[in-house]
């Protein structure tokens, strides 16, 4: 078998852009103080990215089957059995948990971006390639493969062209925060629109509008086509997405 590639995503800066909100506000509920409601908030906008990628290809019923993808969990850890077995000990440890995640946010706010934007960039590109379809063991092989790459990638160029996004846009963490507090209190899980914190205010705006400029960089396109090259790499099952028997 020949090996297959992806095409390159050709996503509309107005969705780029959309990703790129939606990673900004999953980013800033490291700060939210109360458990449990930074990884909801991170599945919410993970899901957002997937639904409005869906949907710009058309493909917005697949939503369900991709549920493996855009989730964190899976199996029994991912089920509402596991998380309430887990409960007492990510209680006990949410102090240290949430300190460590503050203390770390000049790494890890610039890689949540980072991933949401490639999370739904490489959904993207697959969709590109024109699957018949997309099932749930697909979709979560396509996890484990982006997880996969994700975490072997060196990310530090993108971190320190961050750092000039961060200290050029006043009012810009505290908005987000904001955003992902909206976004928490949201009970509203339609797929066919934004959650509520995404209708965003103009710091965000500014935000995403340099962090759009920093993606043009030339060390930044190349940092998306390595990972590109590592991800189908990783992927077992591109040609069986492309022609599902």
């Amino acid at each position: 078998m020949s090996k297959t590639t992806l095409p390159d995503s050709e996503a509309s800066p107005w969705l780029v852009q959309q990703w790129i909100l939606a990673g900004m506000v999953s980013s800033a509920a490291r700060f939210i103080p109360i458990p449990f409601v930074d990884d909801y908030v991170r599945e919410r906008c993970h899901r957002f990215v997937v639904s409005r990628t869906l949907a710009a290809h058309e493909k917005s019923e697949w939503l369900e089957n991709l549920q493996p993808y855009y989730s964190s969990g899976s199996g029994f850890l991912g089920s509402v059995a596991g998380k309430a077995a887990r409960l007492p000990v990510k209680l006990m440890l949410f102090p240290v948990r949430k300190a460590i995640a503050i203390a770390t946010s000049i790494r890890g706010v610039p890689l949540e971006i980072m991933r949401t934007v490639l999370l739904a960039r490489s959904l993207d590109r697959m969709l590109e390639s024109g699957p018949g379809s997309i099932d749930s063991e697909q979709a979560k092989a396509m996890r484990q493969a982006f997880d996969q790459t994700f975490k072997r990638m060196d990310f530090r160029v993108f971190k320190a062209a961050m750092s000039d996004v961060f200290d050029g846009v006043g009012g810009l963490k505290t908005s987000a925060i904001e955003a992902a507090k909206r976004v928490a209190q949201n009970e509203d899980d339609s797929s066919e629109k934004p959650p509520e914190g995404f209708e965003v205010e103009q710091p965000l705006q500014t935000g995403a509008e340099r962090v759009q400029e920093v993606f043009d960089r030339p060390e930044i396109l190349k940092l998306f086509a390595e990972f590109d090259r590592r991800y189908e790499k990783a992927l077992p099952l591109i040609e069986r997405i492309r022609s599902p028997t």
